[in-house]
């Protein structure tokens, strides 16, 4: 089923969706671009709560397009213009 234009879902029967969540892939590659929960309905007052849908999708798969025409920017890197400090992972070796 098409979820968003060019996004494609996962299909699984409505239990395993309902409580794994679906995942949610490029449908032009069909990469990897997060998941789909079916408790959207907690979230009161958000576009969620209304569908039921919550989409959960991982930063480094967005670009951001400003609307003043600037240099896009994408999800896998820092905002422009702005430090952020990183604390190194205690379960690998940098």
């Amino acid at each position: 089923s098409m979820a968003l234009q060019g996004v494609e879902e996962e299909e699984l029967d409505p239990i395993r969706a309902t409580l794994d969540g679906k995942e949610v892939r490029c449908a032009t590659c069909g990469g990897h671009l997060g998941d789909l929960f079916n408790d959207g309905w907690i979230y009161r007052g958000t576009s969620a709560a209304k569908t039921g849908k919550r989409y959960c999708i991982d930063g480094a798969a967005l670009i951001f397009k400003p609307e003043d025409g600037g240099e896009d920017v994408f999800g896998d890197m820092p905002p422009p213009n702005r430090v952020i400090r990183y604390e190194q992972s205690m379960y690998r070796d940098v």
